[in-house]
């Protein structure tokens, strides 16, 4: 990207600080089942300025077809790709994935021995909202949010019947097309029953790499990218009864189906991993109700089991003709349940309490060479009460308080020759919460807030040998961080601007720290141990904003800055998140039938290693989509993405795709 176009796009942020998350709206609207937050009637009031949205119409408009995708659209969120396990994962303000747990209608869902899941195997077809809280994030969304929470949101039914489908393909510049995705969606409502069915899947052989990359000799030799295909298929299902306006139930059956190959590290230092997971599958099972208690209170059970199974084959070469080992596999699952509830004593006096308790369990083996399985549980509950008071019709404060818990337990080993007993203590922790919002004007709301958030270690910080690099550690410790925000936004006629300042103290971090080699099992000059010594700072500010000066024509667009420091020792240097992040979006629709959507974001430098010696190169993307509404039915779209071709990584020698041509046609009934 030239220097003038990099100028143009800041300039248009500066001028224009938007939100990119505002939409007209889905045709279904969200499930408030699958909502955390909104329990019963009562709206919370600091809901609208401490949660960020995206809407179905947002994602569509701006083909946003993967949940790592779709989060780009937040302020505060970058995304991140774990390019030795082809992950796509976001840090929320520095907070990565694991501190930031993802939610499917409340449900958490995680790998069980690392807690991060990969983003892009789940596409957005069935989603309605995606709400993301920060700093502030209620405390009823349970264990483990300490930077925040994402919940993704389906659509709830409500004509008698609606189908939708869609299919695109992407090409690159020799019209190859390296990428084909459809989708169907069917659902049906009346007085008492509503139900839905998606399927969704997507598939890539390759992807074409920039023009400008240089051949690495034995990894990578340009044009289509090696080792680099995926595939994945997705169903949901979803049955709700009504029996009358006081009573809701819910079962939700979720399924993905994933094969994913890793490219290989193609940069000018480290050594290339080559790996292929030939199954990559999540399923999960969730019944949920609601309940009026009296005329004042709302009841809201929640119970859930969860599994995840995947294997990884790691070759030698890239031409896979031996191995280092074959059918490394986890089969994981996650069983829990819950239960939040509201009781209304005014207007001016809100009580919401929630419990969870959940029960996680890894399951490893290896085929060959043969590693026989190897079982790590963990089990946690929580108990979280959040006050809401209007102190005056303009003024609330929210209080909340929770406590968690991990009972003790002993965990068994694989020594390589055999189990070896780890005792784990039990473990506890407090949280609490104090949220202020006071709306100034009609137009615009003051808000602000602190608040202290925990993550207990997962399985993987507690047990993982690291293949011989790094020493166990089942005594870890929670993390903490302690957060303080102050923002204001403003509501004018025909614009928006928001800005908030903040600023989390993490205390008890977990760190990696170098060991002498003969504290490894097998001597190892690498040798290290995850310990609870880290102090960081994770501080920065957030514009956004939006502006429609005319009919059919708007702009959103973002600033972000984040700063992050390890005080503990300040030589090491963040990784995997940059200082500066802009973008922006314009959309007209001349007409109904027709419109055109752009957008540009830029991103500074990143440290993909804590010693600088690895830095992933800053960037800027644009994308432009149009669309036809041929009649009330049938539509199509065409469209590119990076359209100048930039070379680029969110992780140094892990090179995302060039410039590709979209082609998609859809039909609504």
């Amino acid at each position: 990207m030239s220097t003038s176009c990099h100028s143009r796009v800041l300039a248009l942020a500066a001028c224009a600080i938007a939100s990119p998350v505002l939409s007209q709206g889905a045709d279904e609207p969200p499930s408030e089942l699958g909502t955390v937050e909104v329990i019963g009637q009562r709206t919370p009031v600091a809901l609208p300025v401490t949660v960020d949205s995206i809407t179905s119409d947002t994602l569509a408009a701006q083909h946003r077809d993967d949940l790592s995708q779709a989060l780009e659209l937040v302020p505060g969120v970058a995304t991140q790709n774990v390019g030795q396990r082809r992950e796509r994962l976001v840090a929320l303000r520095g907070f990565n994935s694991r501190q930031v747990p993802l939610f499917i209608d409340g449900v958490p869902v995680y790998v069980p021995y690392d807690g991060n899941v990969d983003l892009a195997r789940f596409g957005v077809d069935h989603v309605s909202e995606i709400r993301v809280s920060k700093g502030l994030a209620s405390l009823l969304y349970g264990p483990n949010i300490m930077g925040g929470a994402i919940n993704v949101v389906s659509r709830r039914p409500t004509e008698p019947l609606a189908v939708s489908a869609r299919i695109s393909t992407e090409a690159d510049d020799k019209l190859r097309a390296n990428l084909v995705r459809a989708a169907l969606n069917v659902s049906a409502a009346n007085e008492r029953w509503y139900g839905s069915f998606s399927v969704s899947g997507s598939n890539a052989d390759s992807y074409r790499l920039p023009g400008s990359f240089d051949p690495v000799p034995n990894r990578e030799d340009g044009g289509l990218r090696d080792n680099a295909g995926t595939r994945d298929r997705l169903y949901m299902a979803r049955v709700g009864f009504t029996p009358d306006a006081d009573n809701e139930f819910n079962f939700t059956w979720y399924r993905q189906d994933g094969f994913k190959e890793d490219p290989p590290y193609s940069g000018t230092s480290g050594s290339a991993r080559f790996w292929v997971w030939p199954y990559w599958d999540k399923q999960s099972f969730s019944l949920t109700s609601r309940h009026a208690v009296g005329d004042r209170g709302t009841l809201r059970l929640r119970a859930f089991h969860d599994t995840f199974r995947n294997s990884l084959d790691a070759y030698t070469n890239l031409a896979h003709s031996s191995y280092m080992f074959l059918g490394s596999a986890y089969d994981d699952y996650t069983r829990g349940g819950g239960a939040d509830f509201e009781w209304r004593w005014s207007d001016a006096a809100v009580t919401r309490v929630a419990a969870h308790l959940k029960k996680d369990v890894h399951r490893e083996g290896t085929r060959e060479p043969f590693e026989p399985e190897e079982q790590l549980v963990a089990s946690t509950w929580d108990i979280a009460i959040e006050q809401e008071w209007r102190i005056t019709p303009r003024l609330s404060l929210t209080p909340g308080y929770q406590y968690v818990a991990q009972p003790g337990r002993t965990a068994w080993i694989w020594n390589g020759a055999s189990y070896v007993p780890n005792e784990v203590n039990d473990a506890t922790t407090s949280n609490g919460q104090l949220v202020a919002v006071w709306q100034v004007s009609e137009a615009g709301t003051l808000f602000g807030g602190v608040s202290r958030k925990t993550r207990f270690p997962a399985l993987k910080d507690r047990f993982s040998g690291g293949l011989g690099s790094v020493v166990p550690n089942p005594d870890l410790e929670a993390e903490y961080a302690n957060h303080f925000e102050l923002g204001y936004e403003h509501q004018g006629e025909g614009w928006t601007a928001k800005v908030a300042l903040y600023q989390a103290n993490i205390r008890d971090a977990i760190e990696s720290v170098t060991l002498p080699g003969t504290a490894c099992d097998a001597p190892n000059p690498d040798c290290s141990q995850l310990q609870n010594i880290g102090r960081q700072r994770n501080r920065g500010v957030e514009l956004s904003g939006s502006w429609q000066p005319l009919h059919g024509l708007r702009f959103d667009a973002q600033v972000n800055l984040l700063d992050r420091d390890n005080l503990s020792d300040p030589g090491i240097l963040p990784t995997d998140t940059p200082k500066w992040r802009q973008r922006v979006t314009a959309s007209w629709q001349p007409h109904p039938q027709w419109r055109v959507t752009l957008d540009a974001q830029h991103e500074s430098r990143r440290y993909t290693t804590t010693n600088g010696s690895r830095v992933a190169d800053g960037f800027t993307l644009v994308n432009a989509f149009g669309r036809y509404q041929a009649n009330g039915n049938w539509g199509v779209e065409l469209g590119v993405r990076n359209l100048a071709d930039e070379l680029y990584a969110y992780q140094e020698g892990f090179f995302e795709a060039g410039r590709s041509w979209l082609l998609q046609l859809d039909w609504r009934y």
